[in-house]
C-alpha cells in the first residue's frame, strides 16, 4: 500500500505538504501541488476512504455550482443530478449552493464567482464562459474548479462531464446527409459563441457537411442566446432575407421560438436536447430528430467527482457522456 510517507520520498517534498496537497488545504505551490497528485495517480495512492468520510462531517464542504439555466428547460435534469448527488453524501457534511443565471453576459458569470467565493464554497462547479476574463476569475479564487456541460480552456480546471459536441455536430450533419436530397440552404441557430461546446457542435456539424457535399445553398449561423423570442425573431428575420432556405439546425435552446418563427414553413427542422416541449414538436412531426445528451448523469457525476476529490484529494477524470438520437419512434 501506498503511503503519504512515500509520496513524500518519491518527490523529494515533507509528509506536511504532501498532506496538504491531498486534502486541498493551507497553501503550496502549484507546481508542488501538480507534482504531489501525478506521483499519487502514479503510484495508485488510495487514502483511508472510510476515515476520509468521517472525517468530512467535522469539516464541511460547500460546492459552489454556476449554470446558464435560468429560462432553459435542458437543466432541469441536470440539476436533479446534482441535487441528487448532494443528498447522499449530505450526512458527511456536503452542501451544493447553485446560482443560475440568464444567458451569457460574462459580468454576470464573474459576479456569480466572486459570491460563490465570499458565500464560502470550498470547490466550484460550472457551466461557464469560455473567455479569459471568466478563466481569470475562476483561477483567481484559488478553489478547486471543473467544467460541466461545456468545457473551458484552463489548464488549472479538474475535470470536464458532459458532451462531445463536435461528435454531436457530426452525427447532426451525418443524419442529414441520409435523409437524402441537397439542401438548398441551412440556418443554424446557437446560443453563444462564447460557450467552448456551442462552437464545437457548429465545427463538427459544418465540416461534415462539407465532407458529405450535401449543400448547395447559403449555410448561415446567428446567435439567439439560448432565448425563444430572440430565436422567433432571428428565424422569422432570416427566413425573410433567405427564402431559400429548407433547413433549420437549432443547436441548442430556443427551440420552441425557433420553430415558431418559421410561421408554419416545410422545412427540416433537427434539433439538440430532450425536454418535452421538444419531443411534442417530434410527435407533431414538426422536429424530425433531436440528440440528446444524458444532463442527469452530468449533473450527477460533476458532483460525485468534486466530493471524491474533497475527500481524497483524487484528481477526478474527464467523462464524456454519450450523444443519443431521438425521433417519433423511440421517445421516452
Amino acid at each position: 500500500m501506498v503511503t503519504i510517507k512515500d509520496l513524500a520520498e518519491s518527490t523529494g517534498v515533507s509528509r506536511g505538504t504532501v498532506d496538504r496537497v491531498l486534502h486541498n488545504r493551507g497553501r503550496v505551490a502549484p507546481e508542488v501541488k501538480e507534482l504531489v497528485l501525478a506521483k499519487a495517480k502514479q503510484l495508485g495512492y488510495q487514502p483511508n476512504r472510510a476515515g476520509k468520510m468521517l472525517a468530512a462531517r467535522k469539516q464541511p464542504h460547500k460546492i459552489g455550482v454556476i449554470l446558464p439555466s435560468e429560462g432553459n428547460p435542458f437543466f432541469a435534469d441536470v440539476i436533479r443530478g446534482m441535487n441528487d448527488a448532494d443528498e447522499e453524501y449530505e450526512e458527511f457534511g456536503f452542501s451544493i449552493e447553485i446560482i443560475e443565471i440568464k444567458g451569457f453576459e460574462q459580468k454576470l458569470h464573474i459576479e456569480a464567482i466572486h459570491k460563490l467565493k465570499e458565500d464560502g464554497a470550498d470547490a466550484i462547479v460550472a457551466a461557464t464562459i469560455d473567455s479569459e476574463e471568466v478563466i481569470k476569475a475562476l483561477e483567481g479564487t484559488k478553489l478547486p474548479f471543473s467544467a460541466v456541460n461545456s468545457d473551458i480552456s484552463s489548464e488549472s480546471r479538474l475535470c470536464y462531464v458532459g458532451p462531445d459536441y463536435y461528435g454531436k455536430g457530426t452525427l447532426h450533419a451525418g443524419l442529414l446527409a441520409i435523409t437524402g436530397g441537397e439542401r438548398k440552404g441551412i440556418l443554424i441557430l446557437k446560443g453563444s459563441s462564447w460557450m467552448k461546446g456551442h462552437d464545437e457542435i457548429i465545427k463538427g456539424f459544418r465540416e461534415t457537411l462539407e465532407r458529405r457535399s450535401v449543400i448547395t445553398g447559403p449555410v448561415m449561423e446567428c446567435e439567439t442566446g439560448d432565448d425563444d423570442s430572440r430565436a422567433k425573431l432571428v428565424v422569422q428575420q432570416e427566413l425573410s432575407r433567405h427564402p431559400e432556405i429548407d433547413t433549420l439546425f437549432i443547436s441548442t435552446a430556443g427551440i420552441v421560438g425557433a420553430v415558431a418563427g418559421t410561421d408554419g414553413r416545410d422545412m427540416l427542422i433537427f434539433t439538440s436536447d430532450d425536454v418535452e416541449t421538444t419531443r411534442n414538436l417530434i410527435r407533431s412531426g414538426r422536429i424530425q430528430w433531436t440528440v440528446c445528451q444524458e444532463p442527469y448523469r452530468q449533473g450527477y457525476e460533476s458532483i460525485r467527482r468534486m466530493q471524491d476529490y474533497l475527500i481524497d484529494g483524487r484528481l477526478p477524470e474527464n467523462l464524456i457522456t454519450e450523444n443519443i438520437v431521438r425521433i417519433k419512434e423511440n421517445l421516452l
